[in-house]
């Protein structure tokens, strides 16, 4: 369905997304004055010559690619900084309770900080319990905590939609076992980072008292 436009045959196909993208063939001495003209028709969205659309897809996943890699590199940088942030430090709860003590208020507030450059990132707090006692009433307490997490980070000014806070409760132990040990590593609050809208990626994990 084309019309003769200066020896150049013109198509018009609809995107998607209904933006109209005109793709010209024919007498390529014409080329660049046909493209020059029919940019100027409104409600033309895109121009390309027949021939050109692979180049132009393959530009788009090109920059695709990068953006993704990029956005892979920015959430792999802001996961090393909570990972460094938390080594050898602990969110502490007084025991059986999702209150949390005023140091590890201030480990949060930490978080905060350094989550407040990681633009279209989110990050997922997850609260983990050990195997003791009731595997409900545990995962229970673990969604308090991690919400408890999740509303002090909001506190310190990271923007509710950013944080996702999930109770896994004994779940996922790093260890199948009821020691002392175990336990102590089992329970713990974990930070996840991602890009915004996608699964999950690495974790900074510390024990939970």
């Amino acid at each position: 369905d084309g019309s003769q436009f200066l020896g150049v045959v013109m198509n018009m196909n609809r995107e998607p997304t209904l933006t109209r993208t005109v793709i010209l063939s024919g007498n390529e001495a014409n080329k660049d004055a046909a493209m020059a003209a029919v940019r100027e028709i409104p409600g033309v969205g895109r121009v390309v010559w027949a021939g050109d659309e692979d180049a132009v897809a393959d530009a788009g996943a090109a920059k695709g690619d990068a953006a993704r890699a990029a956005s892979a590199a920015a959430v792999a940088e802001c996961q090393d900084d909570i990972n460094e942030l938390m080594a050898g430090k602990t969110i502490n709860f007084r025991s059986g309770s999702a209150y949390m003590a005023a140091e590890s208020n201030a480990i949060v507030a930490d978080i905060a900080k350094a989550l407040e450059p990681c633009a279209g990132t989110q990050v997922e707090v997850q609260g983990h319990t050990d195997l003791t006692g009731s595997a409900e009433i545990n995962k229970t307490l673990s969604q308090a905590r991690a919400d408890a997490v999740k509303a002090e980070m909001v506190k310190d000014g990271i923007p509710a939609e950013r944080i996702v806070a999930k109770g896994y409760g004994p779940e996922q132990p790093l260890e199948n076992a009821m020691t002392a040990a175990a336990n102590a590593k089992n329970r713990r609050t974990v930070f996840v980072v991602s890009a915004a809208g996608s699964d999950a990626g690495e974790s900074a994990t510390k024990g939970d008292e």
